[in-house]
């Protein structure tokens, strides 16, 4: 199971399980996750200080 940690600028820490990397993407508005449940999660550039995935 992959698990994308997602960093906020306010130091807030959201994890989301994905099933591959591909899953993550960085677009003009900011970034889209697609979680293994099907939901999308759209958060803007300025929302991130970083995105990391590990393998659980």
């Amino acid at each position: 199971m992959l698990v994308a940690e997602v960093t906020t600028t306010d130091l807030r820490k959201t994890r989301y399980q994905v099933e591959s990397r591909d899953d993550i993407r960085k677009t003009r508005q900011g970034y889209k996750i697609e979680t293994a449940s099907g939901e999308v999660v759209r958060m803007s550039e300025e929302e991130v200080e970083s995105i990391s995935v590990t393998e659980e």
